[in-house]
């Protein structure tokens, strides 16, 4: 009950309302597992269209002080096992650079802002989040990488820039990683569903999508 009542607290007023079944995804734009399990979310986000799908941001690693040279033989061996698992592809260059702080926060921010600015592009927003980073190695820390995803998304960049920078989007951010962790969420990719006012635990980790969609299936979701 306690996370039904955050939950409702988190989505719009008129989903609210309207009491319609829901997906509900609680990841991490720099979670490698999270860039693994990405197709298999679009294929059941597509398997079930007429479900409004919504996003918390967990924070995997906010206000994170290892740098990627510290982490670098964990990272390394981590995203390898993804690439093995999910097929996604990794650019591993970005590990060279020794300096760089792993802070999830910045990457989380932006999908916060872009769910705020247009909330039906706040998923492809995420996966191009997260494709600059694990591919195309952005610096994931600098605004500026995100403003120049925005503008894909038909968003100013010197708008979302300035939103960016705004401490009510930052607080926005921290409280999309209280929720998350107020629900007890403690991995990340996790997937929620909402059926007929009640919540089910989908998956918590990587996981094909035949099977989650079964699972949906046998609870009733269409």
């Amino acid at each position: 009950m306690r996370i039904f009542i955050l939950l409702l607290t988190f989505l719009n007023v008129q989903l609210a309302k309207s009491q319609n079944d829901t997906l509900i995804y609680i990841g991490d734009p720099m979670c490698s597992w999270c860039y693994g399990f990405g197709p298999e979310l679009d294929k059941i986000i597509k398997a079930f269209p007429n479900t409004p799908f919504e996003m918390i941001m967990g924070g995997l690693r906010p206000e994170g002080r290892e740098t990627i040279g510290d982490l670098k033989e964990f990272l390394w061996n981590h995203w390898k096992e993804v690439q093995i698992r999910s097929g996604q592809k990794f650019n591993f260059s970005i590990l060279s650079k020794k300096e760089m702080f792993y802070d999830t926060e910045p990457a989380c921010r932006s999908v916060v802002i872009m769910r705020r600015l247009n909330h039906d592009c706040a998923y492809d927003f995420y996966k191009a989040a997260q494709h600059s980073f694990f591919y195309n190695n952005i610096d994931p820390l600098e605004g500026e990488t995100y403003a120049r995803l925005a503008k894909d998304f038909g968003v100013d960049d010197e708008v979302f820039l300035d939103l960016f920078n705004d401490e009510q989007s930052m607080a926005d951010t921290n409280s999309d990683f209280s929720l998350a962790e107020a629900m007890g969420i403690q991995s990340f990719p996790t997937l929620i569903a909402k059926i007929d006012n009640k919540l089910y635990l989908v998956s918590n980790g990587f996981q094909k999508a035949e099977q989650l969609i079964l699972r949906l299936k046998a609870k009733g979701l269409h």
